[in-house]
């Protein structure tokens, strides 16, 4: 199992419709995409794919964020990683 952590936080609430239309959230068979809200203009976008084959291929929400950041209408961090298994 692999995970992307994208956190941003957004130049203005109004762009929340923006991130709530790239990012709905959606579960399928191997990939799973939740969309959290922690403040007016602030949350975090949580990935879970079951591999990192499959990570690679739905980077599309990583993307869009990654857009408004250069934009200058956002501030965003990703973070990835693999289950770790005991």
């Amino acid at each position: 199992m692999y995970g992307r952590n994208i956190n941003f936080t957004l130049l203005a609430p109004s762009l929340w419709a923006v991130v709530e239309a790239i990012a709905s959230n959606i579960e399928e068979e191997k990939y799973k995409r939740m969309l959290f809200k922690t403040g007016d203009n602030s949350g975090f976008i949580i990935e879970i794919f079951d591999n990192i084959s499959v990570a690679g291929k739905k980077i599309e929400t990583m993307k869009a964020l990654q857009g408004l950041s250069e934009q200058a209408m956002a501030k965003v961090s990703v973070q990835e990683g693999s289950v770790i298994k005991k």
